[in-house]
């Protein structure tokens, strides 16, 4: 059957075959849909037009355009080439000798095959990148990769010389050496080791399988082929998409990759869960066998594989050994392979050496981190497959609602409270029920199931106005969390009126919903009126003297935060060492997570005002309250990761700077489904330090991503978060020689800006220095 985003493709790609070639390019661009819709009707336009020129050729066109490839007898720089030992549609591998007397080596020299539709340019482009691919893959030095020795070009052919190994698939040593599963596993987690040193160089292999790790006879495992499929892997050559399927293997691939969407790490990850389910169970996730590419791609986009267990009960093993097996596998191993294989990257481990480290927590018999899906996260993916369970996916919000509101009810007694929660209970369940979509016909959103309970808090709650404003406080906390602003707003403002009246004005009810709707006030860039609301909500603490009560340190904790977004680092220093005096020191849980942030954020003050000795001291002091509290992660965690990231990357630790903010970005898209602010910024400063280290194409990948994703979240209002993200696009476009596209991008940045009263200094300078290097004598430029 086919899907709702394969019709829209071919819907796409159809009315773009229909124009000219010329006019393709910029009738795409002005489509309002997905990035991944886009990337793959350009796919597939360019297949149409490889295969068209390949048609249009004469019949000797192709031999001749291919250059020769090297055999047995040549040399190539200093290695003469003994025989060939593998062939594909990559390229030929020969082992060779040193040819040169220097000293007696061994190694083996791939030849990769270029398209031969690439134009002169094109392949002088592809030679000048694979030198610097090149490069860049010798500097990967780990036991369990084949190093790359050598490399060059011989008559338009590129090659690599790699380390000689000599051995036995992965998983062909398993089963001659009769390794039990934790064998196999402690295996496989050397394996994951080399997997992590070439991720560090951000080197995606792409192509991960067991016949690209041969064991040799010390039993050690060494990865082949790490960067090849990368070095090809160029959407600029015509040829680039049919080599990029080329280099991967479907049984093996990520559903992005089936999708030929952009690659990270995460990608790699999944590839490891495949072979790991493989070396357990015998079998793969999935039977692609007689599929074509369309089907595969469905299967491993869009169902689930069978549980290891399963794989067993069905492998062509010997009872015993089927037995011992199926012993040793339990619900721990299960869960680690399943979050490996999970079908969304931001989930499965943040990387290579997570999934090892779980690992190497089973073998030594210790609590693992991998954890199944919750139940509000498994509803949610069952709304969007069935209509019928949309009231469902709600349940969730349910919890998280009542909460918030019967915190807030200031009940006499137990007997009060309980009767109250009851109340509140009762309420949320209804709305539930009233947003079956048997009864409305149509699916119901979390967003739409949040109005409809505003719209009927006044006719349920007449006699108890007392509840109402709990549930309309927490209702637009939950709205605000959802980056909902204007529909928060409208419930805070009505809470504060009410609690005013009903409760007076220090009351701890009301001085919540005023400290709320001043966040709400903060993220929608009206500092000025953020500040004045915070300013009133602290007066009232003190006034009550309920500055005992955590909700004092957390209002000036947010009022500190609010100056460092502004980049008034002295002011957010004063606040926040008021938050750290007011803290009790109570052991209670959230006490304990309002602490962390609150020294988290006194280190990013301290960071602004060059003290970077006691910002990463604050910072290495929260961090482990936080993993404690969040084992798994957690959007709090994540911001000390990005935050340590930046301040990595001020001290010129730039390696360690990048792989913090790939952990920040990958748990806040864990916690925050969707967009949100706490994804854009992370991803933001990625994409700006991937192309400040060189890292151009990944720098297009997460600039890309964030600009649509800030353009997602701010369209009507605007935000200076949205600004840099597409000030760090245009960044890119620069550095790709693409003016005009920068340019454009600026003028949207500076019309952004322009409607903006309260942006930080660096956003304005950034998109200044930019509209410098984007004009030209002869270009429009922006102011």
């Amino acid at each position: 059957m086919e899907t709702r985003f394969e019709a829209d493709v071919m819907r796409v790609f159809e009315r773009a075959l229909a124009l000219a070639p010329e006019q393709r390019d910029a009738w795409l661009r002005a489509q309002d849909a997905a990035p991944a819709l886009i990337r793959r009707v350009e796919a597939l336009l360019e297949r149409e037009a490889s295969l068209t020129r390949f048609l249009e050729q004469p019949a000797a066109a192709d031999s001749a355009a291919q250059p020769r490839m090297p055999s047995a007898g040549d040399e190539v720089g200093a290695w003469r080439l003994l025989r060939e030992i593998d062939s594909g549609g990559m390229g030929v591998v020969h082992l060779a000798e040193r040819a040169d007397g220097a000293y007696q080596q061994r190694a083996a020299v791939k030849f990769v095959r270029v398209d031969p539709l690439l134009d002169a340019r094109r392949r002088a482009g592809l030679l000048a990148r694979f030198q610097d691919e090149r490069r860049l893959l010798a500097r990967v030095e780990h036991p369990n990769v084949a190093r790359v020795l050598d490399g060059g070009s011989v008559e338009g052919v590129p090659f690599l010389v790699m380390e000689y190994v000599e051995g036995l698939a992965l998983d062909a040593w398993c089963e001659r050496a009769r390794l039990d599963t934790d064998a196999r596993i402690a295996l496989f987690c050397k394996v994951c080791d080399g997997v992590q040193a070439a991720h560090a160089h951000l080197i995606v292999h792409r192509d991960l399988k067991p016949q690209n790790v041969l064991v040799g006879a010390d039993g050690e495992p060494r990865l082949l082929d790490f960067g090849i499929a990368r070095l090809l892997d160029r959407d600029d050559a015509p040829g680039a998409m049919r080599t990029a399927l080329h280099a991967m293997t479907p049984a093996y691939a990520s559903p992005e990759q089936m999708r030929l969407e952009p690659l990270t790490t995460a990608s790699d990850v999944y590839s490891l869960g495949v072979v790991l389910y493989e070396l357990l169970s015998g079998a793969r996730p999935y039977s692609l066998d007689g599929l074509s590419p369309a089907q595969s791609e469905r299967v491993v986009c869009d169902t689930e594989p069978r549980t290891l267990r399963r794989a067993l009960d069905a492998a062509d093993l010997p009872l015993p050994e089927r037995r011992a097996r199926l012993a040793r596998i339990g619900g721990d191993l299960e869960r680690i392979v399943a979050k490996a294989l999970h079908k969304e990257p931001a989930r499965r481990y943040d990387s290579a050496r997570a999934l090892a480290d779980d690992l190497r927590r089973w073998l030594a018999g210790r609590p693992v981190l991998a954890h199944p899906d919750s139940i509000a996260y498994r509803a949610s993916k069952f709304v969007r497959r069935h209509r019928i369970g949309s009231a469902a996916a709600l349940v969730a919000l349910v919890a998280v609602l009542a909460a918030g509101a019967t915190a807030l009810v200031q009940a006499r007694n137990a007997r009060r409270a309980a009767a109250d929660t009851e109340l509140v209970n009762a309420f949320l369940v209804d709305v539930l029920k009233q947003s079956n979509p048997y009864a409305t016909g149509s699916e119901i959103t979390l967003g739409e199931a949040l109005d409809d309970a505003a719209a009927r808090v006044d006719e349920r709650f007449a006699a108890r106005p007392d509840l109402a404003v709990a549930i309309r406080t927490a209702l637009g906390e939950s709205m605000f969390a959802r980056f909902r602003l204007e529909a928060a707003e409208a419930q805070l403002l009505r809470a504060r009126e009410d609690a005013e009246r009903l409760f007076g004005p220090d009351d701890r009810r009301t001085v919540t919903a005023i400290a709320t709707l001043a966040s709400v006030r903060k993220d929608q860039d009206r500092i000025e009126e953020a500040q004045a609301l915070f300013d009133e909500a602290l007066a009232r603490i003190e006034r009550s003297g309920d500055v005992a009560h955590p909700l004092y340190a957390t209002v000036l904790n947010d009022v500190g935060v609010m100056h460092l977004v502004q980049e008034d680092f002295a002011k957010a220093k004063a606040y926040l060492e008021r938050a750290v005096a007011a803290d009790t020191g109570s052991s209670q849980r959230a006490a304990a997570e309002e602490r962390a942030r609150t020294l988290a954020n006194l280190a990013q003050a301290a960071r602004g005002t060059g003290d970077l000795d006691r910002a990463d001291a604050l910072y290495r002091q929260a961090q482990p309250v936080l993993e404690a509290l969040y084992p798994q992660g957690g959007p709090h965690l994540a911001v000390i990761l990005n935050n340590r990231a930046r301040l990595a990357w001020v001290r010129g630790n730039r390696d360690e700077a990048i792989a913090l903010q790939q952990q920040a970005v990958a748990m806040h898209r864990r916690s925050f489904e969707g967009d949100h602010a706490m994804v854009l910024v992370p991803m933001t400063n990625l994409a700006r330090q991937s192309l400040d280290t060189g890292k151009l194409e990944l720098a297009d990948e997460w600039a890309t991503q964030a600009a649509a994703m800030g353009d997602r979240l701010y369209a009507a209002q605007g935000h200076h978060y949205q600004v840099n993200a597409i000030a760090a696009l245009a960044a890119v476009r620069i550095e790709q020689a693409r003016l005009p596209e920068a340019r454009a991008l600026l003028l949207r940045a500076q019309a952004i800006l322009a409607r903006l009263d309260d942006v930080p200094e660096s956003t304005r300078s950034f998109v200044s220095r930019l509209a410098a290097r984007a004009c030209a004598p002869d270009a429009e430029c922006v102011d």
